[in-house]
Parts: structure tokens; C-alpha cells; sequence
């Protein structure tokens, strides 16, 4: 029989956004939930009926993951259901905050789950922030063990301008935010963050000592998908997949490819490939940039059917926002890592995808306000494939150890042990 230290944690989740997978959060939940069921470690996750769905529904690349999820509706929304949500919260946990019209239901299932299973921990996944008011309450009412995990600052007054509303981490907050996010600081046994500027970002607001008890765990690459990638099917393709919603825009790099191909001479073999949430925006960049005729757009496509279309680019494009540090560690990054292709990343000069390709490689990371520099680091891409030496040169293969399933879950492990005695 196992010892306590070798078995299999058990794991009670809160992951408003995990499947079926239709938006970032949730492909990223999804394929941790996935590695760690492969693992057989044992995971209830309570979800959001109805999450938000960006992409095509997409349920056939995470086998195993639905029948792991709860899904929990939010209460109608309405004046009534409002007050009542807002008059329970406070009753229940001591803070007059949103997020009460799912926490609390949510709350109630993960109870009637501790009911059956002895859980080691709790981990709250968010955004949105609603799920660290669920941990909040079950870490109260059970005595586990909680992590608390955050993807990107909250609430979103603390988002880095010129993200809409933020207002940087030194934001004001109303007295009841700060009560209740200085609450799940203190409470939570455990905070991890994708990345360390994200980790220091956050916890310059949270309680004095929240650094202290924090750890960086990078999102997770499928063990699955990490198979070496088809050949590109011929020219000096460049592909952007996912999301350009403002602040983020195709305009810069669609300027610098304009002044690559200047200097190219037309160049027949270029191809720009976009595989986006606002094909119209793409389309008036392109237009006024002059390389409509370079520019494809296609269709949305459910998250499992995305590593071999990335396979067929030679170069991997990320278009970060014009934020002043780069504190985020974009799902795509790893996405792309996965398929090994050269990324070419236009990012904050100060930031978490600069410090990587920096140290490691895996690409090249360019002032993404510089129409030069986007330029420049093409010219030296595309020489590399003439010779033949861009994936040896530039693959982002070699990244690929840093986020892979044995890396991340290891890192739980260690986290998991060390904080799940707690009320035992």
C-alpha cells in the first residue's frame, strides 16, 4: 500500500473557464487538469456553466477532462438575485464583493464533493477573480489547503495601462476590493503565478509577505503535442493565431513587414497568415499598410486542430500590448513552443517573453513599437531559412522542457506537500 507521500494528490478545483475549452483561460486549465489526470492524480473541478466561448467549442482534445468538471450556473441575473447574491457573500465570508452569484452555488458543490473524497488542497484558477472567492469560502469551511492561482492581475483596475480600465498595480482600490483581495493575500496558503515579473507585479499589492509564499509555474505543454513538427509546406510563411483585442494591434508588425519586403524586392515566396478574433482589424491594417496582397485570414478553429496548422509556418508571430513591462507569460507562447517553430515576438523590451527568448532562445523578441526593428529580425530569419539553418538556429524546441508536464507537475507536488498537512 502507497504511503501518504507517494500517492496521487487530490485535488478539488475552482476553474470558472476549463471545458469545454472555447477561450485562453480554459485551453490553459484544460491541458493542466488533462496532465494531471494522466498523472492519476484525483481532480474535481467546478466550472462556469456557459463560459465565455471565443473559439470554436472544442471537447475531443482533452479526453477524460469533462467528466472531472461540475458545472455550476450563476444565479439569474437580476435586482433581486443582485441583492440576495451581495447579502449572502457578506453573510458567508465577510466581504461585500461581485462574483457571489457563482461563488456561492460553487461553494455548495465543492462542499457536497469534501463530502466524499478526502481532498489534500484546494486551487483556485483565475480569472475571472470569482474563483478566489469560492476557494476563499471553501478553504474556511473545510480547513484545506489553498492555492491561489493567478493567470493576470485582478481586479482589473490593477491591469497595466493601456489595457481598458487599468490602472497599474498601485491602483486605488474601493474599500470592500481591498478588503477582500487582502483577504485571499493572507489567507490563501499558497499564491503561483505563470511568471516572475507577473509573481512581483502582483504581490507588490497583495499583504506584506504574500512574495514569501509564492511560487512561478508556468503554463503547461501537453506531453501529447510535443512531437517534432511537420515540415512547412514551402515560402517564408509567417503566422499570428489568437486574439488581437485592443490594446493589442496587427499594425506594427504589419509595418515591419512592409519595410522587409521593401527592402526584399517584392518577394513572391512571403506569406502573412493571420488566425484571429477580429478579421476586420486585420484587414484595414493590411489595407493601410499596403500588403493586402501578402495577407491571408482564416477561419477560428477549435483549439486541438491548432498545432498542425502552427507546423506549417516558418515563423510564429506574438503581438504583445504596448504595456510598459511585460508581466504576462501569453498562452500562445507556449502553444507555439509546442510545435518547435521559430517565434518571432513583438513584446515589451522589459519583459517575461524578452527574459526568456533572451537567456534560452527560441526565436527573436523586437521592440513591438519599432517597425525597424520588426524588420531587422525578419532580414535575419529569413537569411537562416535560405541557408537552411532556421529551426537549428532559432527552433523554440529548446524551450519546450521548460513547460512540459513532468516540470509543472513536479512543481504542484512539491507545493502540495508542503502546505497540504493544514487541518489535519
Amino acid at each position: 500500500m502507497k504511503s501518504e507521500a507517494t500517492m496521487p494528490p487530490r485535488i478539488l478545483m475552482f476553474a470558472p473557464s476549463c471545458y469545454p475549452p472555447g477561450n485562453p483561460e480554459a485551453f490553459v486549465n484544460a491541458n493542466l487538469v488533462q496532465a494531471m489526470l494522466s498523472e492519476r492524480w484525483q481532480v474535481d473541478v467546478v466550472t462556469l456553466a456557459g463560459a465565455g466561448q471565443w473559439y470554436p467549442g472544442d471537447a475531443a482534445g482533452w479526453p477524460g477532462v469533462g467528466e472531472r468538471c461540475v458545472a455550476v450556473a450563476e444565479w439569474e441575473k437580476s435586482a433581486a438575485t443582485l441583492l440576495a447574491a451581495a447579502a449572502r457573500t457578506l453573510l458567508r465570508s465577510g466581504h461585500l464583493v461581485g462574483g457571489g452569484r457563482w461563488a456561492l452555488p460553487a461553494a455548495d458543490e465543492a462542499r457536497r464533493l469534501s463530502a466524499t473524497t478526502e481532498y489534500d488542497c484546494i486551487i483556485s484558477r483565475a480569472l475571472p477573480s470569482m474563483a478566489h472567492l469560492a476557494g476563499l469560502l471553501s478553504a474556511r469551511r473545510t480547513g484545506l489547503a489553498w492555492i491561489a492561482n493567478w493567470n493576470d492581475p485582478a481586479p482589473a483596475e490593477k491591469f497595466p495601462p493601456p489595457y481598458a480600465g487599468g490602472r497599474g498595480k498601485d491602483a486605488s482600490l474601493s474599500f470592500w476590493k481591498e478588503r477582500f483581495y487582502n483577504a485571499v493575500g493572507r489567507e490563501a496558503d499558497w499564491h503561483t503565478f505563470p511568471s516572475e515579473r507577473l509573481r512581483s507585479y502582483i504581490t507588490d499589492y497583495l499583504p506584506k509577505g504574500s512574495y514569501r509564499k509564492s511560487s512561478v509555474i508556468p503554463h503547461i505543454a501537453p506531453d501529447e503535442t510535443a512531437r517534432p513538427a511537420e515540415k512547412g509546406r514551402g515560402g517564408f510563411t509567417l503566422l499570428h493565431a489568437g486574439s488581437l483585442l485592443p490594446p493589442r494591434s496587427p499594425e506594427p508588425f504589419l509595418k515591419g513587414v512592409r519595410l522587409f519586403r521593401d527592402q526584399n524586392g517584392g518577394m513572391e515566396e512571403l506569406s502573412v497568415v493571420f488566425v484571429v478574433d477580429r478579421p476586420e482589424d486585420v484587414r484595414r491594417a493590411a489595407k493601410a499598410q499596403g500588403v493586402e496582397d501578402l495577407v491571408r485570414i482564416e477561419r477560428s478553429r477549435p483549439y486541438s486542430e491548432m498545432p498542425p496548422l502552427l507546423a506549417t509556418a516558418e515563423v510564429l508571430v506574438i503581438v504583445e500590448a504596448p504595456v510598459q513591462e511585460g508581466i504576462f507569460l501569453p498562452s500562445k507562447f507556449v502553444d507555439y513552443v509546442r510545435t518547435g517553430r521559430p517565434i518571432l515576438a513583438l513584446s515589451p523590451e522589459v519583459g517575461t517573453i524578452a527574459d526568456v527568448m533572451g537567456e534560452h532562445g527560441g526565436g527573436i523578441a523586437v521592440d513591438g513599437g519599432s517597425a525597424e526593428e520588426v524588420a531587422a529580425a525578419l532580414q535575419t530569419l529569413y537569411r537562416r531559412y535560405l541557408d537552411g539553418e532556421l529551426d537549428r538556429l532559432f527552433g523554440s524546441r529548446r524551450l519546450l522542457g521548460r513547460y512540459a508536464e513532468e516540470t509543472v507537475l513536479e512543481q504542484y507536488r512539491e507545493i502540495i506537500g508542503r502546505i497540504a498537512k493544514k487541518g489535519k
